[in-house]
């Protein structure tokens, strides 16, 4: 599952064969507050800089836990 918001994609990964269970809408929202968060901006102007977005991945054990998050910059 993905979806963009502004200047960030937001993507939610699991392993093949888990269950089709959506984000819950607090992670959503913590994600988009990490991504106003002070420390990421310089991320976020460069990507502007160079026209891409900033991709937040959230990686996922097969029961829906995030493991990891995945910050990069990649093209519209």
């Amino acid at each position: 599952m993905s979806m963009c918001m502004d200047k960030a994609i937001y993507r939610f990964r699991r392993p093949s064969g888990s269950g089709q269970n959506q984000p819950s809408a607090t992670m959503h929202e913590a994600l988009m507050l990490l991504s106003v968060a002070d420390e990421l901006q310089p991320l976020f102007s460069e990507a502007t800089k160079a026209g891409k977005f900033v991709a937040i991945e959230v990686f996922q054990t097969r029961d829906g836990q995030p493991i990891l998050i995945h910050f990069t910059k990649e093209a519209a």
